[in-house]
């Protein structure tokens, strides 16, 4: 059984999270793997499947990490709220911490290794033509157990694929790992003609955590 985090725990955890928040609420790292090599790899082995498939939107997806390892996506790629109330189970994102085949892509395993044990429900996201996520924040919780690290791949730009986060349109450079302030309100639309891909790692708060976060933050922009 995990055991249970005191209130005194809680407090700097946050207190970490926030000082990590307070350089932005997207933060490049110097983090990095090649995003053309990991997709032609990727396609080279592996099959995304549908996103959430109770909803009729065009997105899809692979785990890199899921409940045993597989890709099947169930029940690490649908809506965890939706998936327990329909199958009398309790999943939440630390529930999803092995890894799959696709994590042993050698510079995407190498990020993964810097957090080691604290990975949660991990994967590629494809957004095909029209795929979106509606505006919503991460979290509603007082203690906030996970922080966000996106990867952006290919086609993450506007004018024809927008990120918007906080109100503002975002730009990234791709390959690098990012610190995403997901609990501010987001939503993502591809209006291109082209699949987007991200990768979006879940990572649990700690200090320790945090700091593997702030040694390694890029001075650019």
């Amino acid at each position: 059984m995990e055991k249970k985090k005191t209130v005194n725990e809680l407090l700097l955890e946050t207190t970490a999270l926030n000082s990590l928040a307070l350089y932005g609420k997207q933060c490049q790292t110097n983090y990095y793997l090649d995003p053309d090599d990991f997709l032609d790899w990727v396609y080279s082995k592996f099959k995304f499947v549908q996103y959430n498939p109770r909803k009729a939107v065009n997105r899809a997806g692979l785990s890199i990490t899921s409940l045993d390892g597989g890709l099947s996506g169930i029940p690490d790629l649908d809506s965890l709220r939706e998936y327990n109330q329909e199958n009398n189970t309790d999943y939440n994102e630390k529930d999803f911490k092995t890894r799959t085949p696709v994590a042993d892509y050698p510079p995407l395993k190498e990020i993964l290794d810097v957090f080691g044990d604290s990975i949660f429900r991990t994967h590629i996201l494809r957004l095909d033509p029209g795929g979106y996520f509606p505006p919503h924040r991460d979290h509603n919780i007082p203690f906030v157990d996970s922080f966000r690290l996106i990867v952006p791949l290919q086609y993450v730009d506007p004018p024809y694929f927008n990120f918007v986060m906080d109100g503002e349109i975002t730009h990234w450079n791709t390959g690098f790992v990012y610190f995403t302030d997901t609990t501010k309100s987001h939503y993502l639309f591809n209006a291109g003609d082209l699949q987007s891909y991200w990768i979006v790692i879940n990572v649990e708060t700690s200090v320790e955590n945090v700091q593997k976060v702030l040694n390694n933050l890029s001075v650019r922009v």
